[in-house]
C-alpha cells in the first residue's frame, strides 16, 4: 500500500512538473505588454518600432508556437529582438524557477544570503616585481565595494605599473566604474555621460574623491576578452578615450546601453536598455562593435604580453621621477648654490613622495649616500627637503643637523637638533637620548 501511494505522488509530481514547463503566457500576450514599454523607454525609438514590428510579424506567422517551455520562448523572443540591432542588453527573461522542497524542516542558508560567501568582486591581487596586478570580476555597487577598491589600491600603492584584468568581468554599477577611474586623474574631469530618451536627461559622470592615494601618472594595462561586457567595457573605453590605459587582449562583447528589467505577466520579465553612453572625447561608445584593444592578442596570452609591456613602462615611470631628480642634484654645487636649486629639489621630491615611490627613510638614506660620496651640497638639499616634507618626524631634523655640521653651519645644526629633541619628547621617541647626546656634544664644541 505504501509503495502505491509513493508511485501516485511521483506520477502527480511529474504531471505538475510537465505543466510548469509550458509557458504561462502566449507570445502574443507578451508582445502586447512589451510593445508600450519598448516604445516609451528604449533608447532608440526607430529601433524600438522595428523590433516590435518584427515580433508581431513572427507571431503572425506562428513562429513562437514551436517553443513549449518558458525558457525556450524567452530565448526565442530574445533572439528575435536582438536580430534587429544586435543589442546584447535587450531581451526577455523566463519566470524564475521555484524549487519545491518535500521536507518542511527549516534550515538557514548562510552562504546564500551573506555577502562574504558570494562570488568576490576582486578574487586576487599580487605583485609581479614592481608591477601591480588585480583581477576584477564585476563592478559591485555601493560604499562596501568602493572600500574593496580602496583596500586593493592601498596594497598596490608601491606599484610602478598596474595590470587590471577584466577578461572575466561582465559589468556592474556605472558609479563604481566612475570611482575606480577617479583613482587615475588628479583633476576634476568629465569621464563620460549617459543620455536617457525616456526622460530626455543626461547624467554626467565626473571624477570623484577617493579614500586612497590617487595615481594619475601610473602606467595602466587593461586585459580584455570577448566576454568582457557592459560596465567593464565602460571602464576600458572611458580610460582609453582619455589616453590613460593600454588595452591588451580581444575585442570586447559590445554592450554600451544601461538596462532595466520590467515585469510581465506569468512571471516573465523584459530587459530594456534605457540610456546610451557618450564619451566626451570620442562623442560615441562601443555598442555593437566592442572596445578595440591597442594590442590585440588571444585572451590567454594577454597577461604575459601585459607583463612584458608593463616592465618597460615601469622602468620609464621610475626614470621620469628619479632621472630628473638625479640631474637636479648633479647640477648644484657650493659656489653656485641658490635657494632656487633647493626649491627644485624639494618640488621633485614632493612629487616622488606623492607618487608613493619613496618615504622619509628612503630620502634619508639617499641623503647619506650623497654625503658619503662627498656631495655635501646635494645631501644638504635632500635632507633639508626631507625635514620640510615630514615636519613631524624628529629623525629628519637629526639627519639634517648632521649634514649642516658637515658643511660648517653649526648654528643651524644646533637649532635642528633642538627641534628633534622637542618632537622626540612629545611622542616618546625611542631615540630621544641619542638626540639629546648629539645636541650636548654639538653645543659643547
Amino acid at each position: 500500500m505504501k509503495k502505491i501511494v509513493i508511485r501516485q505522488i511521483l506520477v502527480f509530481s511529474l504531471i505538475a512538473f510537465s505543466f510548469c514547463l509550458l509557458p504561462a503566457q502566449s507570445a502574443k500576450e507578451l508582445i502586447g505588454e512589451i510593445k508600450p514599454l519598448m516604445l516609451k523607454r528604449y533608447i532608440f525609438l526607430d529601433q524600438a518600432k522595428a523590433v516590435i514590428t518584427h515580433l508581431e510579424q513572427l507571431e503572425e506567422e506562428q513562429h513562437f508556437e514551436q517553443y513549449t517551455t518558458a525558457e525556450e520562448l524567452a530565448e526565442a523572443m530574445t533572439q528575435a529582438m536582438r536580430s534587429i540591432n544586435q543589442d546584447k542588453h535587450l531581451g526577455v527573461l523566463p519566470p524564475r524557477t521555484v524549487v519545491q522542497k518535500q521536507s518542511t524542516e527549516f534550515k538557514p542558508n548562510y552562504r546564500g544570503v551573506i555577502s562574504r560567501y558570494s562570488n568576490p568582486m576582486i578574487p586576487s591581487f599580487q605583485y609581479f616585481g614592481t608591477i601591480g596586478y588585480f583581477d576584477m570580476r564585476y563592478f559591485g555597487g555601493g560604499e562596501r565595494n568602493y572600500d574593496k577598491i580602496d583596500a586593493v589600491m592601498t596594497q598596490l600603492k608601491e606599484a610602478d605599473a598596474l595590470i587590471l584584468d577584466l577578461r572575466s568581468n561582465g559589468g556592474g554599477s556605472p558609479r563604481t566604474v566612475q570611482y575606480l577611474c577617479s583613482y587615475f586623474f588628479d583633476e576634476h574631469k568629465l569621464l563620460t555621460s549617459l543620455y536617457s530618451r525616456f526622460d530626455d536627461h543626461t547624467d554626467e559622470y565626473w571624477t570623484v574623491e577617493v579614500k586612497g592615494q590617487k595615481r594619475p601618472e601610473l602606467p595602466i594595462f587593461v586585459l580584455t576578452s570577448s566576454r568582457t561586457f557592459s560596465g567593464a567595457e565602460d571602464f576600458a573605453y572611458t580610460m582609453q578615450g582619455h589616453g590613460k590605459v593600454t588595452i591588451i587582449g580581444e575585442v570586447t562583447r559590445g554592450g554600451a546601453h544601461p538596462t532595466r528589467a520590467h515585469n510581465l505577466s506569468g512571471g516573465f520579465r523584459v530587459r530594456i536598455p534605457f540610456a546610451r553612453s557618450i564619451h566626451p572625447v570620442t562623442k560615441s561608445n562601443w555598442e555593437g562593435i566592442g572596445v578595440q584593444p591597442d594590442v590585440q592578442v588571444p585572451q590567454d596570452e594577454a597577461l604575459e604580453k601585459a607583463k612584458e609591456m608593463a616592465a618597460d613602462a615601469a622602468e620609464s615611470y621610475k626614470q621620469s621621477y628619479f632621472g630628473t631628480l638625479e640631474k637636479a642634484l648633479g647640477g648644484i654645487a657650493g659656489p653656485q648654490l641658490k635657494e632656487k636649486a633647493f626649491k627644485e629639489v624639494y618640488d621633485l621630491l614632493a612629487n616622488i613622495v606623492n607618487a608613493n615611490l619613496v618615504n622619509e627613510n628612503d630620502i634619508n638614506r639617499l641623503g647619506y649616500q650623497y654625503l658619503r660620496g662627498d656631495k655635501k651640497i646635494a645631501a644638504l638639499a635632500l635632507l633639508k627637503a626631507n625635514s620640510q616634507l615630514f615636519p613631524e618626524s624628529p629623525n629628519v631634523y637629526d639627519s639634517y643637523a648632521e649634514v649642516l655640521t658637515a658643511v660648517g653651519d653649526h648654528q643651524q645644526a644646533i637649532l635642528n637638533l633642538k627641534i628633534a629633541v622637542d618632537l622626540a619628547k612629545k611622542i616618546q621617541h625611542p631615540d630621544l637620548e641619542y638626540f639629546q647626546r648629539s645636541l650636548i656634544a654639538l653645543t659643547e664644541n
